[in-house]
Order: structure tokens, then sequence, then C-alpha cells
């Protein structure tokens, strides 16, 4: 086994207890549907979060061409990773049920954003470290699509306005369907 494969059993396991985290949190939704009010923008930032999930877990192989580690490469990752598991722990809680997830949501939204906003600026260091090491270069349209979310998270973290928050969850939502397709299918299909 080599450097890489032994640090992400790590990464993996993290990122594997997020989405299941989200996932319960989804079944417990299910499961107590009569007794519980939903709200869209918490299920939209439900899927979003997965999805940052599932794209980071997909990225994350390019570090397999890392030759030597640091624990500074390592740690770095790690709270990336971390980072993301927070923040789905935050979507749905550890203990007991949540009977109004609109309450539930503006409870939790600064915390929310708030680790957003580090956890996207700490990507750039990520996209840029990769393209420093020459693991992979920086996709074309990376800045364009990521500074937007910095300033929009940041400005999430002050503003309670349900409209902001809808718009933000649109936002991001059609931000990830088009990140996927310029950023990973021209690697899918090279």
């Amino acid at each position: 086994m080599g450097s890489f494969e032994y640090l992400s059993v790590v990464i993996s396991i993290v990122l594997g207890l997020a989405i299941t985290h989200l996932l319960i949190g989804l079944v417990s939704m299910i499961q107590n549907r009569e007794s519980t009010r939903v709200y869209w923008v918490h299920l939209l930032w439900v899927f979003n979060v997965i999805v940052y999930i599932t794209q980071w877990w997909w990225a994350f192989h390019y570090w397999e061409k890392l030759d030597s580690w640091s624990m500074s490469d390592f740690n770095l990752l790690l709270v990336y990773s971390l980072m993301m598991a927070v923040m789905a722990g935050l979507l749905f809680p550890v203990h007991g049920l949540v009977t109004d997830y609109r309450a539930f949501y503006y409870k939790q939204f600064q915390w929310f954003f708030a680790l957003q906003f580090l956890w996207l600026s700490l990507d750039i260091v990520e996209v840029m470290l990769k393209a420093s090491y020459g693991l992979r270069p920086i996709p074309p349209d990376y800045f364009l699509l990521t500074i937007p979310l910095i300033l929009g998270f940041l400005a999430a973290v002050f503003v309670k306005n349900p409209k902001y928050h809808a718009f933000l969850a649109l936002v991001v939502f059609g931000w990830n369907v088009l990140y996927n397709v310029l950023v990973f299918v021209p690697i899918a299909s090279s």
C-alpha cells in the first residue's frame, strides 16, 4: 500500500460518514413526515453538500500522483474533508428529531455559511497547490465560478432574508451543475 492509499483511507472514512449522516437525516425526515415540516431550501442544501462531497471524493484522486507527501499536505486535505463533514452535520441534528426544518435551518445558518466560506477559500488553496505540484492544471473557469460563491457565502453569514437564502441555494445548485459540466465532464471524456 502506497502513501496515497494509506492516507486516502482516513479521507474516505470522513467523507463516507458525512454522506451517511445526510442520508440518515433524509430517512428520518421521510419516516417522520407526518410530524415534520420540510423546508425546500434546506433540502436543496442537503443535495448541494452531497454534490460537494462526491465532487471532492472524485477530485481527490489527482493527489495519487504526488510522489512525496508531507504532513502539511495531508492536514490540508484532512481539514478540507472535515469541513464538509461538519457542514453535513449542521444540516441534520446528531440527536433528537426536528419538527420544523425551516426553523432548524435558520438556527444553524450562520455556522453553515461561515464554514462554507472557509471551505471554499481552502478549496482555492487546494486547487492552486495541486497545480503547483503539477498534479492538475487549474480549470479555466475555476476562479470565475468560485470567487462569486465565496462572496455569496460570506454575505449569507450576515443575511437572514429567506429570499436571499433561497436564491443562493438555487445559484449553488446551478453552480454544481455548471461546475460538473465545465470541470469534470472534459476530464471524464479524455
